[in-house]
């Protein structure tokens, strides 16, 4: 069977069908030719037959004052034309044209069977047409045979008015003797084609691999560039048409090659780009269907990327009013921008329709921008604006109201003017103080450079501690300091420091009750200096640790606000040890105290601007 199929496949090729094609032509030639000759040589029989009998007859000088007896001995007897009228393959008869009675013929069928002879005779055709005819010397030539069951014939037929009458002589000559030539001959015609087959198959063989090599080469070449294989040229074998097309191939080849380069190049350049972009981009075909989704698209969607089946589901997910049915119908989005939230997070999502080369929609492109820290940051500059007013607010008010109630004439009570005076420069220095903080913050905002030189952590640390006892003492307080071990020596802003641990010091010994106990640890630990300032004041909640680091953000408002402070210290502390490559931690329990953890970096302080 496969034997079978591979017969088949190969008969169907371009080579053997030219063969085929060769072949079939040679065929036909050759059928033609055979016909053509055999039809000559039928021609040439009846031709020599009839010239013989025409030119034989006219030497016998019959007139019209011959008569029957005469001529029939004439026919008989003269040796010139009896070789051409009888034998065992050729006979005359001699018939009268009025009654076309048969009264001579030299046929031996006629001998044999008078009736069956003439039934035979009055098929030809010539016969008949002389018999019809009313010309006194008409001739019956026609070329074709008349079919016999005796045999196949040639007749010749003439009309003789003699003096005793009208007669029609019939010769006849029968084509056995044709027939035996044409066969012969068309054996010959056979093996001559027999022959010019195999010449057909052999020529066509080497004069279609002429045509085919070039072909098939080209085949293999595409193949190989199917399988992107660019490297194989096609030899040209010659400068015909097979030529070009070779020339023509390995050009596309070279320009597919470069254009697949460039693609390529195109498609990687854009994988990466979508690969690490940080906004997510999700692409929909015409049926809502999921065709690339990239991996900060999943990111944004915490990797569930089951929660998008379709279009019209993440759609409803993200709650916005869309389908893929309504794109569809309109060839477009009427609101290609959404603003909405997804869990914890807000979204920016932008929507845009993509067609093929029919103009017609193939699918949709969604844009996720995530802006959680916009919103976050738009929230921070809202409260900011807010705090700030409300700081300054507070003490703007008492200012004015008390610079009033001077005005109006408290001026002239010195107890009570004084009393005033201490109120509105208390006022002032809490302003001053704000102003301060949020020039520093601006600083940091605007970006400083840290001035980094080797500084000893151990003589900072005192040096604050012991400019912070006073303040310790007048609230009766127990400041004290300790240093556990020998402190490496490293890379610091010293006034930055300084102004972090007087922050932190500074709100232990104001957020601890009088008689209260604070404590500074200092020590080393693996690659980093270890700050611990530790209190039994009243403590932070728990559900505000994670916040007390915000800008303006007061545990106790109130009581904050009451003991000067601007709710930028924690900020302005935290950012140093980060600008620094450390970090500050908190641990604290409500009523219990508060301990403040500040890591600094040994070797890998860090010169950054925020």
């Amino acid at each position: 069977m496969k034997r079978l199929m591979t017969l088949a496949a190969s008969l169907r090729s371009i080579q053997w069908r030219l063969v085929i094609i060769l072949m079939l032509t040679t065929f036909v030639l050759m059928s033609v030719v055979w016909v053509f000759l055999n039809s000559r040589v039928e021609r040439i029989f009846y031709s020599d037959f009839k010239e013989n009998i025409e030119t034989n007859y006219s030497a016998l000088e019959i007139t019209e004052e011959t008569n029957y007896d005469m001529l029939l001995y004439n026919l008989r007897t003269n040796a010139v034309i009896v070789g051409f009228i009888k034998g065992t393959d050729k006979s005359f008869t001699i018939l009268d044209r009025n009654t076309a009675e048969i009264l001579y013929s030299s046929d031996e069928f006629y001998q044999v069977d008078k009736n069956g002879f003439r039934n035979e005779i009055f098929k030809s055709e010539n016969l008949l047409s002389v018999l019809a005819s009313s010309q006194p010397d008409a001739v019956g030539e026609k070329r074709g045979y008349t079919k016999s069951e005796s045999g196949d014939f040639y007749t010749y037929v003439k009309s003789q008015t003699l003096s005793d009458g009208e007669f029609v002589l019939l010769f006849k000559y029968k084509r056995a003797r044709a027939l035996e030539v044409l066969s012969d001959f068309s054996k010959v015609i056979m093996t001559g084609t027999l022959f010019a087959l195999l010449a057909a198959v052999l020529i066509g063989s080497v004069l279609s691999r002429t045509i085919t090599l070039p072909i098939n080469d080209i085949m293999h070449k595409a193949e190989k560039i199917t399988d992107g294989d660019f490297g194989y040229a096609i030899e040209v074998r010659s400068e015909d048409e097979l030529g070009k097309l070779a020339k023509t191939f390995n050009y596309m080849s070279s320009r597919l090659k470069g254009m697949l380069t460039e693609i390529t190049s195109e498609k990687k350049k854009l994988e990466t780009i979508l690969y690490y972009m940080n906004d997510g981009i999700i692409a929909y075909n015409r049926l809502g269907e999921v065709i690339h989704i990239n991996p900060a698209a999943k990111k944004l969607l915490y990797n569930k990327v089951s929660d998008i089946i379709s279009f019209d589901e993440f759609m409803s997910i993200l709650n916005i009013d869309l389908t893929i049915d309504r794109i569809s119908k309109n060839r477009s989005i009427c609101e290609p921008f959404q603003k909405v939230q997804y869990k914890d997070r807000f979204f920016k999502v932008q929507l845009a329709v993509f067609t093929d080369e029919k103009n017609q929609l193939d699918g949709v492109i969604t844009v996720i921008q995530d802006i959680t820290e916009e919103q976050k940051l738009e929230k921070m500059r809202r409260e900011f604006v807010a705090n700030v007013s409300h700081e300054l607010r507070t003490p703007l008010t008492s200012v004015k109201s008390y610079t009033e109630t001077l005005l109006d004439g408290a001026l002239q009570d010195r107890l009570t003017a004084e009393q005033f005076l201490n109120v509105i420069n208390d006022e002032t220095d809490r302003m001053t103080r704000l102003v301060k903080d949020l020039l520093t913050l601006s600083q940091h905002d605007g970006g400083i450079v840290l001035n980094l030189e080797d500084t000893s952590i151990s003589d900072l640390v005192t040096s604050c501690v012991n400019r912070m006892k006073r303040e310790a003492e007048t609230k009766k307080q127990s400041l004290k300091l300790k240093i556990k071990q020998t402190i490496p020596i490293i890379k610091a802003d010293r006034h930055r420091i300084d102004q972090l641990l007087i922050n932190i010091i500074g709100n232990a010994i104001k957020y601890t009750p009088e008689k209260g106990n604070i404590q500074v640890l200092v020590y080393s630990e693996k690659d980093k200096v270890i700050i611990n300032v530790e209190d039994n004041g009243i403590g932070i909640p728990a559900t505000d640790l994670d916040r007390i680091f915000e800008r303006f953000y007061r545990v106790d408002k109130a009581r904050s606000r009451q003991m000067g402070g601007t709710g930028l210290g924690l900020a302005i502390a935290k950012e140093i040890a980060v600008m620094h490559g450390g970090d500050i931690t908190v641990k604290s329990k409500l009523g219990k105290g508060t301990s403040v953890f500040i890591e600094l970096p040994v070797y890998k302080a860090q010169k950054k601007a925020l």
